[in-house]
């Protein structure tokens, strides 16, 4: 079965939430996403091997950015259906204040959707909403409807 396959699954049982678990990369640093008040939340657990700066322990940017891609992604998969996965064309991070040791949440939002290209948007954060640790745009292209999977 292919990735493609499995997270067709996923989302015909409901199940998009375990998506987390198929992307190796956010399956090794611990994303995980659920749905929290009828809003889908991807969360990075913290774990002192995910730290960038040990001085003055906050994590690595990469992860970050890491949690945020997949917060855009997993969003993108429960709003728009198709037969194909998306792929991102870009990612702009934008770090707000130091990722201290705690656990890091975020979710998205699609800001604009054409037939081709979508944007979402995302925010992280540690204490509240209201102060985000980061936010992120992030660009996807699209599969065409009805567009059939690549031969292997």
């Amino acid at each position: 079965m292919s990735l493609t396959d499995d997270i067709a699954k996923l989302r015909s049982e409901d199940r998009l939430t375990e998506v987390t678990g198929l992307i190796p990369y956010a399956d090794f640093i611990g994303v995980e996403s659920r749905w929290i008040d009828e809003q889908l939340i991807t969360r990075l657990p913290f774990r002192e091997d995910l730290i960038g700066n040990f001085t003055a322990r906050i994590f690595h940017g990469g992860v970050v950015g890491a949690l945020m891609e997949q917060a855009a992604f997993v969003h993108l998969l429960h709003h728009v259906r198709r037969d194909q996965l998306p792929k991102i064309i870009n990612i702009s991070a934008n770090y707000l204040r130091p990722v201290g040791p705690k656990d890091v949440i975020a979710s998205g939002m699609i800001v604009r959707q054409g037939t081709r290209i979508a944007n979402v948007r995302v925010r992280a954060w540690q204490k509240s909403l209201d102060e985000p640790v980061a936010t992120a745009d992030v660009h996807f292209l699209l599969p065409k409807r009805g567009e059939a999977p690549p031969s292997p």
